[in-house]
């Protein structure tokens, strides 16, 4: 008996269908919750993975093709908060994440202002420089402010080199963004 093969093609693109990349070569992304949406895109020669930093709290993390979470030099992920009576701003952000580092055991730790940067959907993204953590990290954050949170994409590289190094990948990362709840800008018409 032969199996025609409709049904095999059926069952191996249902399975297609139904599996779901944890990890993505370049992929994109969508976080979404409460109030918010936003899609962004791995950099060039970097990995998507939205399960593997899920105990960390960590939708979705990035590091480098040929590397992992665990042992990459440098890595990014995303992050959103809420406003609330404490943080209602990207400045309150920046002032509650330095005074929580310095509760935590890094009395040193400095955040500086650096540049803005547009996204993809003409948003405007803060970037921010922190230094002096315990562990000797260097990081960099993307604050971008929305309706009812403040969405973040950070740079964390275990030394000045691979900082430096990953700041293409961390700008592309951040220039990916594109937050679903705006409304389309219009378009205008040269026939008009």
């Amino acid at each position: 008996m032969s199996v025609p093969r409709f049904l095999i093609l059926s069952v191996i693109t249902s399975c297609l269908i139904s599996a779901r990349a944890d990890q993505v070569l370049e992929g994109f992304t969508v976080l979404k919750g409460d109030g918010y949406a936003f899609e962004l895109k791995a950099p060039l020669a970097w990995v998507l993975d939205d399960k593997i930093g899920n105990d960390q709290g960590l939708n979705v993390v990035f590091y480098p093709e040929h590397s992992s979470w665990d042992k990459s030099e440098a890595v990014c992920f995303a992050r959103v908060r809420t406003l609330d009576n404490h943080v209602t701003n990207i400045e309150e952000q920046v002032k509650d994440t330095v005074k929580a580092l310095r509760e935590n055991g890094s009395p040193k730790v400095e955040a500086k202002y650096i540049k803005t940067l547009t996204t993809q959907d003409a948003s405007k993204a803060k970037i921010y420089y922190y230094s002096g953590d315990q562990f000797g990290n260097n990081e960099a954050t993307a604050y971008i402010q929305a309706k009812a949170s403040v969405h973040y994409i950070t740079l964390s590289a275990r030394s000045s080199k691979a900082f430096h190094d990953a700041l293409p990948a961390f700008d592309a990362l951040v220039t990916s963004y594109e937050d679903l709840t705006k409304p389309p800008a219009e378009v205008s018409s040269f026939y008009h």
